[in-house]
Parts: structure tokens; C-alpha cells; sequence
């Protein structure tokens, strides 16, 4: 099976699994609201199961990432108990997102604004992290290789669902970010692994492997990459230069 018929499965699979615990945690949720501190004390039962559920998918979470467990049941829980940091939060973020559409995204001029949600951050995360964050805290605490393990975990688990951006963008970045840092080594590491992972064809993607090559003393990959560029771009005065200064003296 390919992946993307894998990706179209998970996809179909979970949507269908939300959807039956939709179902079911309605007939769990009562009728009556205790402790209702951001939405209308009135609202009704469909609409604040359609906000939970729009919070389930935005979040990739379940009910009780939120609402505290009352037991060991699934979906036995106290919805009224303000016990969990993670629902206090969730309503410091509510009121976040509704100052942002009212008191800035509303005063936008011009054709209709892109309202905020949260799944416009989140994507489908708990944590809502660019992959350049991502891997540069795990950089920090793994060193590079420990990095690579956690960018081909997440692009086995997330490519293509949207939670993450695996296009050259990040790791051209985060590249960019280890060369100033004269970290060439690992900017090397990084740059192939790009390549192997994602056969970019950007100029840009190759001059950074190339520059990473050449600023890790390795001048024969070097001088290799800049002639991929000019194969790319023949009039690329930079990449001549380059490969100009990696020959030597005449």
C-alpha cells in the first residue's frame, strides 16, 4: 500500500473514530452547565458539543485531555471540575483568540478578514511548534543525530496531515541558523539528510548544501553541489565564483 492510500486510511479512520466518540460523549454530556466561564450560560447542548469537537480536532486531543476523569470508564468524567491546569489554560486561549478577532482582526479594513481559530495555530497539535523549533530543541538536548531521529519519527507519523511543514522552507532555515552559529558539521548533517529525505531542487536548497559542505572542509562535495547548481541555473554568477575559489590558484 502506498503511503498515501496509508495516509487516506488514518485519515478516514480517525475522522470515523471522532465522529462514533461524538455520538457518545453527547449521551455523556448532561443537559444542564455548571462552571460555564467563557461561552453563554445558555448556550445549548448541540452547539457547545460542536465547539468541544471543533477543540478535539484542532488539538488532535480527546475529551478528557481537558475535563478530569472520574474513573477508569472512558468518557466518566467531571466536565464542572476546574482541577486540570490544561482546561484552565484552554480558557485563557478562548479569551485570546476572541480579543484577537475582536479588537484587532475585526478592525481590518478591506475584504473580509481570516478570522482566528484555534486550529489556525494548533493544526491539529497539542503543541503548536514549527518544525524549525522542534528540531532545533532537539538539537539542543540530542545533539544533531538525536535531531534526525525526531524529523524522520514525525515525518513517518505527520507527513502530509498538515501538523507539520516538511517542505525545504524549515531545514533550510534551521541550516542557515547552524552556519551563523559555525555549527558546520551539523549543518552538513542536516542539509544531506534533506536531501535524502525530501530530493529538493531549489537553488537555494542547493547552495546551502553546498555552503555547508564548504564550511565543514569538505570541498570535493562542495565543489559537486555547485556544479548541480549551475546544471540548474548555468548563468548563477555566485556558484562560479565558488567553484572558482574551491580550484585555487591558476
Amino acid at each position: 500500500m502506498s503511503k498515501c492510500n496509508r495516509m487516506i486510511r488514518v485519515t478516514i479512520w480517525l475522522i470515523a473514530g471522532l465522529l462514533a466518540v461524538g455520538h457518545w460523549a453527547s449521551a455523556q454530556v448532561p443537559d444542564k452547565f455548571i462552571n460555564l466561564q467563557f461561552f453563554p450560560k445558555d448556550i445549548s447542548k448541540a452547539d457547545l458539543m460542536t465547539h468541544m469537537r471543533g477543540f478535539s480536532f484542532a488539538l488532535g486531543v480527546r475529551c478528557s485531555y481537558c475535563h478530569l476523569e472520574k474513573s477508569a470508564k472512558e468518557l466518566d468524567l467531571n466536565y464542572a471540575s476546574d482541577d486540570k491546569q490544561v482546561k484552565r489554560t484552554a480558557r485563557v486561549m478562548l479569551t485570546m483568540v476572541s480579543a484577537i478577532n475582536r479588537d484587532y482582526v475585526g478592525k481590518v479594513s478591506g475584504s473580509d478578514p481570516v478570522r482566528v481559530e484555534c486550529v489556525t495555530c494548533h493544526r491539529g497539535l497539542q503543541r503548536p511548534k514549527t518544525l524549525k523549533a522542534t528540531l532545533a530543541e532537539a538539537m539542543d538536548k540530542q545533539g544533531i543525530d538525536g535531531a534526525m531521529a525526531v524529523y524522520r519519527d514525525l515525518r513517518s507519523r505527520y507527513y502530509g496531515t498538515g501538523q507539520y511543514d516538511f517542505g525545504e522552507t524549515q531545514l533550510n532555515q534551521l541550516t542557515e541558523t547552524l552556519l551563523h552559529a559555525k555549527k558546520n558539521a551539523e549543518a552538513a548533517k542536516l542539509m544531506e539528510m534533506s536531501f535524502e529525505e525530501n530530493h529538493p531542487t531549489s537553488v537555494w536548497s542547493y547552495h546551502l548544501l553546498a555552503m555547508s559542505h564548504q564550511a565543514n572542509g569538505e570541498k570535493e562535495k562542495a565543489r559537486t553541489d555547485f556544479e548541480n547548481v549551475l546544471k540548474l541555473h548555468p548563468d548563477d554568477s555566485w556558484a562560479k565564483q565558488q567553484l572558482d575559489l574551491l580550484a585555487g590558484p591558476k
